[in-house]
């Protein structure tokens, strides 16, 4: 009984943290929404502005997952504001935070998993992505969902929705420019788990329905790559190529917007800032090492492969952006979160004092970094004379 009482307090517990992180989500993501730089910048206002209707759909159904929820709301709401038409992207934002803090909690446990959550919830580049109406909140979605999957998938227990729900999570993410790369190695490494749910489906509308998940999107896919320019879009290929010295300069060029100095790109970032604060920096070069340490586990190789074939996409020039790589950045920092408390409680294993210590040195960091970023964002990056001059339009 009084373990069954401790599971229920516990339980108690997690669900009001869960429900306490969601509203404090939703509340940053909404927070000034519609206001926070005055205007809108061009490609907002060319969102704001274009057809969302099923005839655009079908003839251009690339970004689907955003265009379906766009159409859903600008249907709703004919005269869409300037917070109406940032709505949307805010939605996948919060998949995106979510999908990431399940992943880590499914890896590394509920602890680490507030930590990294709140690291990269507060992101400045989350926070720019996912508040923004343009497609690059698309790529910050799809790694932790892919990644989601996976991980559902190899602990399913016969759940029948997990393996119904992959399927078509990847029929969807396949319509996300450049994506389809990413989607075959996901494929690819879970083809076991795939099998699995294939056997665990006795019936044959069962086995049907496992089929259709993943492949009721492809026709109208089909339909649309049918023009040349649109595939080479979707593939996440350049119109045209560089020659091999400035394709080198750009997949380098990839490692010093994550690593070293942000991308100019005022609608997205402010001036040259690093991307990763200094105490984030710090954990990701542990996780760094862990997962060298480990290389031969399968979750190093499908990291480190990820990135390795999302830093080529970015290098290439097209149509994907570094946000496809910035959920790869804290994921590794979560796992050095989560190494380096290891090691702490390992080394005073009976020492009461000694463990709240450090984790109170953990939880001061990711506050500071936390504030340090919300500042960026909220405060800095508004008040920058160029970013002024990218959202100088109005609905």
């Amino acid at each position: 009984m009084a373990k069954k009482r401790q599971k229920k307090v516990v339980s108690r517990r997690s669900l009001t943290l869960l429900l306490i992180g969601l509203a404090a989500v939703v509340a940053m993501m909404i927070y000034k929404l519609g206001s926070l730089v005055g205007g809108v910048s061009a490609a907002e206002q060319a969102a704001a502005t274009a057809p969302v209707g099923w005839h655009s759909i079908y003839h251009q159904p690339l970004d689907l997952p955003l265009k379906l929820v766009r159409l859903a709301v600008f249907s709703l709401f004919n005269d869409h504001d300037q917070t109406l038409t940032r709505l949307p992207n805010v939605l996948f934002g919060a998949l995106a935070i979510i999908s990431f803090g399940w992943v880590v909690k499914l890896w590394h446990g509920a602890r680490t998993a507030l930590f990294a959550t709140a690291l990269f919830a507060t992101s400045a580049w989350v926070l720019h992505a996912s508040r923004l109406a343009t497609f690059d909140v698309m790529y910050l979605w799809t790694i932790p969902a892919l990644l989601l999957a996976q991980a559902k998938m190899q602990r399913a227990n016969n759940r029948a929705w997990v393996f119904y729900g992959s399927m078509l999570l990847w029929g969807l993410l396949i319509y996300i420019p450049g994506v389809v790369w990413l989607v075959l190695v996901s494929v690819w490494w879970q083809r076991a788990a795939i099998a699995n749910g294939w056997r665990q489906f006795n019936r044959w509308w069962q086995r049907l329905a496992y089929l259709l998940a993943g492949l009721v999107w492809l026709p109208l896919l089909g339909y649309s790559l049918q023009n040349l320019t649109l595939l080479r879009t979707w593939l996440g290929l350049p119109l045209h190529f560089a020659s091999a010295l400035p394709l080198l300069k750009n997949f380098g060029g990839v490692f010093v917007h994550l690593f070293i100095r942000g991308p100019q790109y005022p609608q997205l970032w402010l001036e040259r800032a690093p991307i990763l604060d200094i105490f984030t920096a710090a954990m990701f070069l542990i996780g760094l090492y862990f997962y060298v340490q480990h290389w031969k586990a399968s979750r190093s190789r499908v990291l480190g492969t990820f990135f390795v074939l999302g830093a080529v996409l970015v290098a290439l020039g097209g149509s994907v952006g570094l946000s496809l790589l910035v959920p790869l950045l804290y994921l590794v920092a979560a796992t050095g979160i989560a190494y380096l408390v290891r090691e702490w409680l390992q080394t005073f294993p009976l020492n009461p004092l000694a463990r709240s210590v450090g984790i109170t040195i953990i939880v001061a960091a990711v506050a500071l970094s936390c504030l340090y970023n919300l500042r960026a964002y909220f405060v800095a990056w508004p008040h920058n004379s160029v970013t002024t001059t990218v959202f100088r339009y109005h609905l």
